[in-house]
């Protein structure tokens, strides 16, 4: 039990004496509300299938020495920037476009629905945090090295389109 104790105290005592070159760094990540189009869906389908979205992303760094790197994702999608895209930069912004099917199906119930006369019927839909943007920042200062992450909400605007389209496919089995 004594040797629990100390490995705990010692864990309190590195993680209150961090060095100060680590001060001061953090990343601070935003995001853009992203928008779809959609055609209506079967009536008998629960869940909107969702297109490939374009979510336009910024980060704030601040690194004590160098930026070595800064990862953005959401989902599967992800891009890095290296120490030379970084160099002498307070932000970086990027568009991530995240593929069909590697964001979850959005549910609603009155939601672009074909043939529905309902004049309750919904043809746009606000879907806060429907997914999470993350980011990885890697700062080296003189050998240091140290990583800070963040995370945003990320929210999708759909639409719906009645005019001229056919109705959304069922999702494959899987």
């Amino acid at each position: 039990m004594k040797l629990k104790r100390q490995s705990i105290l010692a864990l309190f005592v590195a993680a209150v004496y961090v060095p100060t070159a680590m001060a001061g760094e953090s990343v601070v990540i935003a995001a853009q509300e992203a928008t779809a189009t959609l055609v209506p869906r079967a009536p008998k389908m629960q869940l909107v299938n969702l297109p490939a979205l374009d979510f336009g992303l910024r980060a704030a760094i601040k690194c004590s020495g160098t930026a070595e790197s800064l990862t953005l994702s959401v989902a599967d999608s992800h891009v890095t920037l290296d120490k030379d895209a970084l160099a002498d930069r307070r932000s970086a912004e990027v568009t991530l476009t995240v593929p069909a099917r590697q964001i979850a199906l959005a549910a609603s119930g009155n939601f672009c629905v074909a043939d529905d006369d309902d004049a309750e019927r919904s043809d746009e839909l606000l879907v806060p945090g429907m997914a999470t943007a993350h980011a990885s920042l890697r700062c080296n200062n003189e050998g240091r090295i140290s990583v800070h992450f963040a995370s945003a909400p990320l929210q999708v605007r759909l639409h719906c389109s009645r005019t001229g389209a056919e109705d959304q496919e069922p999702p494959p089995d899987r």
